[in-house]
């Protein structure tokens, strides 16, 4: 995803620009002392397995081998490969912004990191994916049946984490619900993704399907991560509100990038094959919509409904990397404008903002 930061450069460095100016009065070893920790999603499935668990009966011994291969060890595989961990930064944020001290609760923070991963798994058995995170994608390891059991499993984790957190029982339960509603939400979402091919849908409602979709889809997901650490902190209902809001605003941005991204960089083309393969409604497909003539586009979307039979997608992948060059990425670099503009003006002076800021600049370069 070079073009990320290349293309989106201008706009993140308005966020940074926009964050000095807040006056952010901490120092840099303040900031620096109340960081999101360092991931270590296997190792966290390490130690907290024997408490999801309990107590194994020399009756339940035989089965202590069938769950190993056919759950934990490609669970432990699985959540051990390299991520940015963008969603565990975006809870210590949303903590520090909702006015926790210190670091924010670890486990609070691997909540989204979890019910990321799930989604991971479940989309690539959707979309019929061969890798992820430098992988092969774990259904073509242990097979769909199992490899779905295993993303419900991970579905269901973060609800016997929460009573484990020293939160009062009322911001408790408001997490708790926040993670159910937004579990409601991606997978509404899900459904807008995998219920309607793109040649179904006509010119003038493709972008707002997409934008719906990348809303419920990817952005409340994000915006979980922002509220679940701004409730957690005891921030008043506005203060959530606000922070959910700019954090589902990033989400939809970085689904932007990732749609077009996969058009346009040829090292991502296995993505943008796996959407054209089956037809996904994506951005690049609302972007067309919205560039090209109508004729131009409906031969687009008849030339991808063929390819969706013969397989041979990668020619209309390169059309629609020329009707998108002339835009680029400077759709999600304004929306993540967009984003950045919410809190600048809703929180000004507020010395955690500029560490926020800082870190979409980090995640964009990590991009590149």
């Amino acid at each position: 995803m070079k073009a990320v930061a290349t293309s989106g450069r201008v706009g993140v460095a308005m966020f940074v620009d926009a964050a000095d100016r807040c006056g952010a009065r901490e120092s840099i070893a303040d900031r620096r002392s109340v960081s999101a920790p360092a991931v270590d999603l296997a190792g966290f499935f390490d130690r907290k397995l024997p408490l999801l668990t309990g107590a194994q009966s020399s009756a339940t011994a035989p089965c202590q081998t069938v769950w190993q291969g056919a759950l934990y060890e490609p669970l432990r595989e699985f959540l051990g490969r390299p991520s940015k961990n963008l969603r565990a930064r975006l809870v210590q944020h949303g903590w520090r912004l909702g006015g926790g001290r210190g670091a924010a609760p670890p486990d609070l923070c691997l909540l989204p990191e979890i019910l990321h991963s799930a989604s991971l798994i479940v989309d690539d058995i959707q979309d019929g994916a061969h890798t992820r995170r430098g992988g092969v994608a774990l259904h073509r390891l242990i097979g769909v049946e199992q490899a779905l059991n295993a993303a419900n499993w991970l579905y269901f984790w973060p609800y016997a984490l929460l009573p484990a957190l020293a939160l009062p029982a009322a911001r408790q339960h408001r997490c708790a619900d926040l993670v159910t509603r937004a579990l409601l939400d991606c997978h509404r979402g899900q459904a807008l993704d995998l219920g309607v091919q793109v040649w179904a849908l006509a010119p003038d409602v493709v972008q707002a399907v997409v934008a719906e979709q990348s809303r419920l889809k990817t952005g409340r997901l994000t915006a979980l991560c922002t509220g679940l650490g701004a409730i957690a902190a005891g921030a008043r209902a506005d203060r959530v509100a606000l922070l959910q809001q700019f954090g589902e605003q990033v989400g939809v941005a970085l689904q932007m990038a990732d749609d077009l991204t996969a058009v346009l960089l040829p090292a991502r083309h296995d993505k943008a094959g796996e959407d054209l393969r089956c037809g996904r409604p994506t951005w690049a497909w609302a972007l067309a919509a919205r560039e090209c003539a109508p004729d131009h586009y409906q031969a687009l979307t008849a030339h991808a409904q063929t390819a969706a039979l013969d397989g041979h997608w990668q020619p209309v992948c390169a059309e629609l990397a020329a009707v998108l060059a002339p835009v680029g990425l400077d759709p999600a670099r304004e929306a993540l404008a967009t984003a950045s503009r919410l809190l600048v003006e809703h929180l000004p002076g507020d010395a955690a903002l500029a560490d926020l800021m800082s870190d979409l600049d980090g995640l964009e370069r990590a991009y590149g």
